[in-house]
């Protein structure tokens, strides 16, 4: 399904409907199509999906004709980042109502329900390793402050992981952004990543998680061992395993890649106008106008930046320059 987010990648064929749009408005069917290359049957397709995105008008004329026209892109780059920190916000809902399962639970250890609660630091670390071993094809973690484990038992996970993607199992892995801070553990991330392991970071990670195969799930909610509520839930196929699963899904969509250099220099004021202005959904030829550039130097500008912030979208830049203080 199409999403807001979707029409400032310029390479999606939505994308590039919105982009004629900004650089031709009032344009009809016709000429949308000409200047995509493609069918008048696939351009209407494509602006049936920004009307209902709301990216796009279609206006009558006095001939009885029909133009399209598109909505101003700042207006859309806002209500897109409303969105998002709408399901950010229902992630730590679910989590608060997953803490109140956590609590109603029945608590012997010897619990045989879809739900167990589990009380020992060392079993949990135990669930963390034997989900990997006895992954089939994918684990997903969420990995963040404080700690489960010291530096000599993540050293051991992480050879672990390295083990299991040499045979061919697929990991994502969601770290809290203080990973830029943890030079032994961004080395690790780093590590992993170059032998094709996915890692993105959040500022927020609502908790510390574990899924293997999409099957099962181990939950860690804190690791205060003053506080006598257990620590974590062992979860198995259930409507609370679908909702961590989904829960995942959703912050790995919202997070951006972790960054090979993070502690870069900062931006020149050229860089954090440009920046500025992709964040505002700006086309290479717009920027290169409002900032009398060459659409070739932008062009390669705009590339160094991602490289530099490790992000894969212009939304996911803008993301990972506010974090680190450039915007």
């Amino acid at each position: 399904m199409t999403e807001l987010g979707d029409i400032f990648e310029a390479g999606s064929p939505h994308g590039r409907a919105y982009a004629v749009l900004v650089h031709h408005p009032r344009s009809s069917l016709t000429e949308i199509a000409q200047y995509l290359g493609v069918s008048t049957e696939t351009a209407a397709a494509s602006l049936d999906v920004l009307v209902e995105l709301q990216a796009a008008v279609r206006i009558g004329t006095p001939e009885g004709a029909a133009v399209w026209d598109a909505h101003a892109p700042e207006s859309l780059s806002e209500a897109e980042a409303r969105r998002r920190q709408y399901e950010i916000n229902q992630m730590h809902t679910a989590a608060a109502r997953l803490s109140e399962t956590f609590r109603s639970v029945r608590r012997s250890p010897r619990s045989s329900g879809a739900v167990v609660p589990v009380f020992e630091r060392l079993e949990m670390l135990a669930d963390f390793e034997e989900m990997q071993t006895a992954a089939r094809s994918t684990v997903k973690l969420i990995e963040r402050g404080p700690y489960l484990s010291d530096l000599e038992r993540e050293r051991q996970l992480f050879l672990l992981k390295r083990s299991r993607l040499g045979s061919g199992i697929r990991y994502q892995t969601l770290y809290q952004d203080t990973i830029y801070q943890d030079a032994e553990r961004l080395r690790h991330a780093l590590a992993t990543n170059a032998s094709g392991a996915q890692a993105r970071t959040l500022p927020e990670p609502p908790f510390k998680l574990i899924i293997s195969d999409d099957e099962r799930a181990s939950l860690v909610l804190h690791v205060d061992e003053r506080r006598p509520d257990p620590m974590g839930l062992r979860i198995m196929g259930s409507s609370a395993l679908d909702l961590l699963v989904k829960t995942f899904d959703v912050l790995w969509s919202l997070a951006a890649p972790i960054s090979v250099n993070p502690t870069a220099e900062a931006l020149d004021e050229r860089d954090r106008a440009i920046l500025t202005l992709m964040g505002l959904g700006a086309t290479d030829d717009t920027i290169a106008r409002r900032l009398g550039m060459s659409r070739r130097t932008v062009v390669r500008r705009t590339a160094r930046l991602l490289e530099r912030l490790g992000a894969s979208t212009r939304f996911q830049a803008g993301v990972q320059a506010t974090r680190r203080g450039w915007l």
